[in-house]
């Protein structure tokens, strides 16, 4: 009688080594990835310094002011005169209410830049057009001097711009006081203490896939949102 393994218990064999060092170590490099992504993406999160105070007046009439953003984040984008790039930034802004809808910590804004000419009343036939969320979505207006001052001596304007695998990293902003500010083509990511946290180009997908990226990793924990990884051309 032989006293070599049987194909068997060799098989066994292999079978307990996969589980006591195969899995566990698998488990390690899956852990460690994640670990080293998620830090990544958070070392990409700045601070630009604190969002300006405002108070302008919604598509429904009412008053909303930076108080409405306490303890709530936000994504900030702009309508101008660019109907290519505000049809762009609308296609986003849905998209991101239908990802992140069911969390009441995230506040969508979108700010006319010519306020002078987009009343409330404009205003809510393009937020109804472009069926956008009344309890997410904020279409804003004011006066124009205030729109423009806000923008470019308050946030301001980012001038260089570096980055990283797609991801926007090192921007300097600039002040621009001209007052005449026609389109603003950036999303712009605030936190709960109201910190501005970066800056998306509209029409850079890889930019914008990797703001909800940003957007998960800062969401409160509350309601976990499910993180969609969606191709570029779904963003």
């Amino acid at each position: 009688m032989s006293d070599k393994p049987s194909i068997k218990s060799k098989i066994q064999t292999l079978a307990i080594l996969t589980i006591l060092i195969g899995f566990p170590l698998l488990s390690w490099y899956y852990l460690t990835t994640g670990y080293n992504y998620q830090m990544d993406a958070r070392s990409e999160l700045k601070d630009y310094g604190k969002l300006p105070q405002f108070n302008f007046t919604s598509h429904t009439g009412g008053t909303y002011t930076s108080d409405s953003l306490e303890n709530t984040m936000s994504v900030i984008s702009f309508f101008g005169k660019d109907g290519k790039k505000n049809q762009e930034m609308f296609n986003v802004m849905r998209k991101l209410n239908t990802q992140f809808g069911d969390n009441p910590n995230l506040e969508l804004l979108i700010v006319s830049i010519e306020s002078q000419e987009d009343t409330p009343g404009v205003l809510a036939g393009i937020f109804a057009v472009n069926q956008f969320n009344a309890k997410q979505h904020h279409f804003l207006t004011s006066s124009n001097p205030d729109v423009q001052k806000w923008i470019g001596e308050g946030i301001k304007v980012p001038t260089k711009w570096e980055a990283k695998e797609n991801a926007p990293t090192d921007i300097q902003l600039e002040e621009n006081k001209s007052g005449e500010i026609g389109d603003y083509p950036f999303f712009i990511l605030v936190d709960k203490k109201q910190m501005i946290r970066n800056f998306y180009h509209v029409d850079k997908e890889d930019e914008v896939k990797r703001m909800v990226e940003h957007i998960a990793i800062l969401l409160p924990r509350e309601i976990k949102p499910d993180i969609e990884m969606k191709e570029k051309k779904e963003l």
